[in-house]
C-alpha cells in the first residue's frame, strides 16, 4: 500500500512537471507571436486559437499549484471573448490600444508560471469510506444463540457475555439488550477514539417501548430497536443497510472527457487513489461503444474541447434512450453562471467550476456517484428485496455474455426456486413469504461476491451471475448456499417451518446468445425439482451445441 502511494504520488509529480514545460513552451511561442500581433496583423483564427490556449491554462494552472496563473489566465480569456463575440469577420479590427494592452496580460503570464507553486498534500491511499471489517458483536446471555443464526447468513457474528478484554478487532455492529445500551454507547465511543477505528453502529433489543423510551436509545446512538422473538429476515435486512460493505458496493465508475491529457491524467490518478475507477477520453470518437462497454456512474466532460463541444457531446448521449438517465457533470472553468446554466439546459446535470481542489474533486464525486446510484436503484431493482427486478438481471447477463465472448473467461448463471412455496403462502400468509424471499435475497447477498449480479427473476424466482467462475465452482457454491438456507428456522403463529431451494446452473460460455444460457439454466432447475429439489442441477450441453459453438 504504502509502495503504491508513493508511486501515485510520483506520477503526479511528473504530470506537474510536465505541465510546466508545456505550458512554459506554449508561453515562449506566444510571445514570439506578440512582435507579428503589435503590427496590426493579428487574425480571428489566432484570436480563437489564443483563447483555446488560456482556457486550458485557466482550467488546469490551479490543480497544479499555480492558482494565479490560472485566475489571470482566466480573466484575459474572458476578454478575448468578449471581443471575439463582437467580430464577424476574419480580420481583427480592434485598436493599437486593445493590442497593446493583451499584450501587455500575456508577457505577466510568464511570470505567474515561474512563482511557486502550492500543492494540497499528498491523498492518502484509501476509498473514502473506510475499510470495513464484518464483525458483528452479540453481548448479553439472553442474545445468545443469535449468534448462530446469524452466521447462517455469512456474518461473522461473535457472542460476549460483557465487553471485558476485548482486543482490537473492528466491530461493525453491535446487538445487546436495552438496558445496556447507555454503558456501551460510552465504551464504544472510547474504543473508537483509542484504536482510531469508525464507531460501531448499535442495535437494541426489548420492549418496544414509548415515545420517551424509543427516543433515549436513538440519543444513545442506537440505529435500530428489535422486540423478542426476533424477526431474523428484518434483523438482516437492517444489518445489511448499516453494513460498511453493503453501503461501498461495486467502486464507482467515472468516464472523464478532457482534451487536456495532463489534466485528465492527474484527475485520473487522484480518483483512483480512493477507490474510484476512471475511463479516460481524450478523443471523443469511440463515446457511445465505451459507454456501453464501461457502463460509468457518471461522465466527467469539459464544455469546451477545442474541436469538440461538450453540450454537443451531451445532447448526442441523449439521443439514446439508455443513457437519459445517466449524470452528465460539466467540469470547465466557464465563470459566467448564464453560460453554465445555458450548457446544463442542453442535456446536463451538473456544472463543477474549475481549478477545483483534489479533495473537493474526491467528495464531491463520491456524493455524485453515490446519488446516481440510487437514482438508479429505485428504477432497476425490485422493491422487496433490494436485488435487481426482471429487466436488468436480463440486462446484466446479456453484458457479461458479451464480456465473456470478448474476454474469453468463464461465468455461470444460476436459477434458483423456493421449493413448495406457494404451500408456504397457504398456510402461513404472504407477509411470512415475503420474510423468506427476503432471506434468500440476504443470503444471497452475504455469500456471493459484489460483482457477482443478483436479480428476483418472478415470485420466488432469483437469477445469480457468478461472474469469472466455471460450472464446477458454482456448483460447490450453490450447494453450500443451498445447505445454509435449509437450516434457517422461520416464525410464524402456526409454528416454526425451514424451507429448501432448488437451483439450475448453466455455463453461459456454451451459447450464442444469454437467453439460451437462461433457457439452459431453466431446464437445469426443473431436471433438480424432478430429482427431488433441494439442491443444485448442471445443464452439460450436448455436442451439437458445443459443435456450432466451435464455428463462431
Amino acid at each position: 500500500m504504502a509502495s503504491e502511494m508513493t508511486a501515485i504520488n510520483h506520477q503526479l509529480a511528473i504530470l506537474k512537471e510536465r505541465f510546466v514545460e508545456r505550458t512554459r513552451t506554449q508561453l515562449r511561442e506566444l510571445s514570439n507571436c506578440l512582435p507579428h500581433w503589435q503590427q496590426g496583423s493579428l487574425t480571428l483564427a489566432e484570436l480563437m486559437e489564443l483563447q483555446q490556449l488560456l482556457h486550458r491554462i485557466a482550467g488546469s494552472a490551479g490543480t497544479f499549484g499555480y492558482t494565479r496563473l490560472g485566475l489571470y489566465a482566466g480573466r484575459i480569456e474572458q476578454q478575448v471573448n468578449d471581443f471575439l463575440s463582437q467580430q464577424a469577420s476574419t480580420s481583427i479590427s480592434a485598436t493599437s490600444f486593445i493590442i497593446d494592452e493583451l499584450i501587455q496580460q500575456l508577457l505577466q503570464l510568464t511570470h505567474y508560471l515561474e512563482d511557486n507553486a502550492t500543492l494540497e498534500p499528498p491523498l492518502p491511499l484509501a476509498p473514502l469510506a473506510q475499510e470495513y471489517n464484518s464483525q458483528l458483536l452479540i453481548v448479553g446471555e439472553p442474545l445468545k444463540a443469535l449468534a448462530t443464526s446469524l452466521n447462517h447468513y455469512g456474518f461473522e457474528a461473535r457472542y460476549v457475555s460483557n465487553l471485558d478484554n476485548l482486543d482490537a478487532t473492528p466491530i461493525s455492529l453491535i446487538i445487546a439488550p436495552s438496558e445496556l445500551i447507555a454503558d456501551i454507547a460510552v465504551w464504544n465511543k472510547k474504543r473508537a477514539d483509542l484504536y482510531q477505528h469508525k464507531a460501531a453502529y448499535i442495535i437494541a433489543v426489548g420492549e418496544e417501548g414509548d415515545f420517551n423510551a424509543r427516543y433515549r436509545l436513538a440519543k444513545l446512538g442506537a440505529s435500530g430497536l428489535f422486540t423478542l422473538p426476533i424477526n431474523i429476515a428484518s434483523l438482516v435486512e437492517r444489518i445489511e443497510q448499516l453494513s460498511p460493505k453493503h453501503q461501498v458496493a461495486q467502486p464507482s465508475k467515472v468516464l472523464l472527457i478532457d482534451d487536456d491529457e495532463t489534466l485528465a491524467e492527474h484527475y485520473r490518478l487522484v480518483l483512483s487513489k480512493t477507490g474510484i475507477k476512471v475511463r479516460v477520453m481524450t478523443q471523443p470518437h469511440h463515446l457511445l461503444e465505451t459507454l456501453v462497454e464501461f457502463r460509468p456512474d457518471i461522465v466527467l466532460m469539459d464544455v469546451d474541447m477545442g474541436n469538440y463541444s461538450g453540450v454537443t457531446l451531451a445532447r448526442m448521449i441523449r439521443f439514446e434512450a439508455e443513457w437519459l438517465s445517466l449524470p452528465i457533470i460539466y467540469l470547465s472553468s466557464e465563470q459566467d453562471r448564464d453560460q453554465q446554466l445555458s450548457a446544463l439546459a442542453q442535456g446536463a446535470d451538473e456544472f463543477i467550476t474549475k481549478p477545483i481542489s483534489d479533495p473537493q474533486l474526491i467528495r464531491t464525486v463520491h456524493i455524485l456517484c453515490y446519488r446516481a446510484r440510487q437514482l438508479s436503484k429505485l428504477v432497476s431493482c425490485d422493491g422487496l428485496t433490494g436485488l435487481l427486478n426482471h429487466s436488468y438481471i436480463k440486462q446484466a447477463l446479456t453484458h457479461e455474455h458479451s464480456r465473456v465472448k470478448r474476454l474469453g473467461h468463464s461465468t455461470t448463471v444460476a436459477i434458483l426456486d423456493l421449493d413448495h412455496f406457494k404451500k408456504i403462502n397457504d398456510k402461513h400468509g404472504h407477509s411470512v413469504g415475503d420474510q423468506v424471499i427476503k432471506a434468500l435475497a440476504n443470503l444471497l447477498q452475504q455469500r456471493l461476491r459484489q460483482t457477482d449480479p443478483l436479480g428476483r427473476y418472478g415470485g420466488e424466482e432469483f437469477v445469480a451471475i457468478l461472474t469469472e467462475c466455471d460450472l464446477a465452482s458454482a456448483k460447490i457454491k450453490l450447494e453450500e448456499i443451498c445447505q445454509l438456507f435449509a437450516g434457517l428456522i422461520f416464525n410464524s403463529e402456526h409454528g416454526d417451518f425451514s424451507v429448501t431451494v432448488s437451483v439450475g446452473l448453466a455455463e453461459i460460455n456454451h451459447f450464442m446468445y444469454a437467453e439460451q444460457a437462461l433457457n439452459a439454466a431453466d431446464r437445469a432447475l426443473y431436471q433438480r425439482k424432478r430429482l427431488g429439489r433441494n439442491g443444485v442441477s448442471c445443464f452439460t450441453p450436448p455436442d451439437t451445441v458445443l459443435q456450432e459453438q466451435d464455428k463462431h
